[in-house]
């Protein structure tokens, strides 16, 4: 449908209105597609009325409602439409060669539906409530990146089921988040996962709903429903890890290919340290974020890397890396020499020091990208991939699932085994207090020991 007057190529005249923060272009239209009152925007946005036009779809009976009570949340930068090609870029002449019942004009793309923006709806939240630009700026960067990518995934999640269901988005209901909470918890989600939507939503309706007494018996319910089992076996095991480090194909560091050094390196950094992948991919080989001691490495984050906790403890703790029997004297030290990761440190730094193109500690190998910073996603995969050939090269099945996060869980797990004192292991792993490791890891309260948190872990190879 459209207006019978129509302009060359069938295209319809551009109709004018009103400005939405800038004029509002509307893409042309051929006569066998919607016209623009057609556009399915969301129920939030308020736009001015438009002419009538010259026929109406009954699916388009009020589709945009001025008075509905959700507001204009959703006016964000999804809703500035993008212009499709205008008319004066389509040419009237067919391209030499071709017949002209060839040149026929390449049809208009259709229209680009709202996109949800959390970043613009947290925005809009806090300009209600009077604050400046340079105020929200700041109280924006409260959260990390990617917990607000998370927040936002959830308020998406949270519309896309109040749309399904016929529910306002906007208007905050306690039955409703209950249904929403219990929607999740019936497609297996865990309690964990419905505490972060509840946090999300929190801050999407400017609500502590976690003291809710409704809200937290939901909780508990589930708590009781669905308990949060732990298993007691390691994901994998460290002491066969660790022994195939000891030998081929991870030795020797001098010639074997620069990838097997590079995963063994971060594998070894990574568990002899406890500290987060986020940690590792923020270090530098040049002074002083990394010095080299006649028994340890100590390393640091550089300083624009701000850690999980913004805490000036977690800021300034110094990565302290042990040297694991720097002067073997028999067969069986010269083996676990071999699992020094300061020796593994220096290897790596000498292999690479001719690809370098990044002041980063780990770089790429190879490819086009050769040289470069690692990402926290490529490191994450190194230590995986540290795991995987290992149980390859022993003839056993690598495990599934295998998260690097998990060197933190079992590094400091074996530290206990083999006596570090708690405060040796929450200062490695960066805990402000034990309750992180006794919450998700066996505690066993061992005698404080002098031993280096570092060389307690690599101590799995001979236990």
């Amino acid at each position: 449908m459209g207006s019978p007057n129509r302009g060359p190529h069938g295209l319809s005249p551009e109709p004018t209105g009103s400005p939405i923060h800038g004029q509002v272009q509307r893409p042309p239209s051929l006569s066998s597609r919607r016209s623009h009152g057609q556009l399915g925007l969301s129920p939030g946005v308020h736009l001015p009325s438009p002419p009538p036009p010259a026929q109406s779809h009954p699916e388009n009976q009020g589709r945009v409602r001025p008075s509905d009570p959700s507001g204009p949340l959703l006016a964000q930068k999804g809703l500035v439409l993008r212009s499709g090609p205008s008319q004066q870029s389509r040419s009237l002449a067919p391209p030499p060669g071709l017949r002209p019942s060839d040149a026929r004009p390449n049809p208009p793309p259709g229209p680009s539906l709202p996109q949800f923006d959390g970043l613009a709806i947290e925005t809009l939240i806090l300009q209600r409530k009077g604050f400046s630009p340079d105020v929200i700026r700041t109280m924006m960067a409260a959260r990390r990146p990617i917990s607000s990518k998370t927040y936002h995934c959830v308020w998406k999640t949270f519309k896309d089921w109040c749309d399904n269901a016929g529910h306002p988005f906007r208007a905050f209901s306690l039955p409703r988040l209950l249904s929403f909470l219990q929607s999740g918890l019936s497609k297996g989600l865990s309690l964990g996962s419905l505490k972060s939507q509840i946090s999300a939503l929190s801050v999407l309706f400017q609500r502590r709903l976690a003291t809710i007494p409704d809200i937290a018996t939901f909780l508990q319910g589930v708590s009781r429903l669905h308990p949060p089992f732990r298993d007691p076996v390691p994901p994998w095991d460290l002491n066969l890890v660790l022994t195939v480090l000891q030998g081929p194909p991870f030795e020797p560091l001098g010639s074997i290919p620069l990838m097997w050094l590079t995963w063994k390196t971060v594998f070894l950094l990574a568990i002899s340290s406890a500290r987060r992948v986020s940690e590792i991919s923020a270090l530098s080989h040049l002074q002083p974020y990394l010095v080299f001691h006649s028994d340890r490495a100590v390393l640091r984050t550089v300083p624009s890397f701000v850690p999980k906790v913004g805490t000036s403890f977690h800021i300034n703790q110094d990565i302290t890396i042990p040297s694991f029997c720097p002067q073997p004297s028999s067969p069986r030290e010269v083996a676990l020499h071999a699992l020094d990761p300061v020796r593994a440190l220096k290897f790596y730094l000498h292999r690479t020091q001719d690809i370098r193109q990044s002041s980063s500690l780990f770089i790429l190998p190879t490819g086009s990208q050769k040289g470069s910073p690692a990402s926290k996603a490529t490191l994450s995969r190194w230590i995986k991939e540290a795991i995987r050939r290992a149980y390859i090269a022993k003839g056993r099945p690598p495990p599934l699932h295998i998260r690097a996060h998990s060197t933190r869980g079992i590094s400091t797990s074996w530290a206990f085994r083999n006596r570090a004192s708690a405060e040796q292991v929450c200062k490695a792993a960066t805990w402000a207090s034990i309750h992180s490791f006794t919450k998700f890891y066996r505690f066993e309260d061992f005698a404080a020991s002098d031993a280096h948190f570092g060389r307690k872990v690599l101590q799995a190879a001979v236990a």
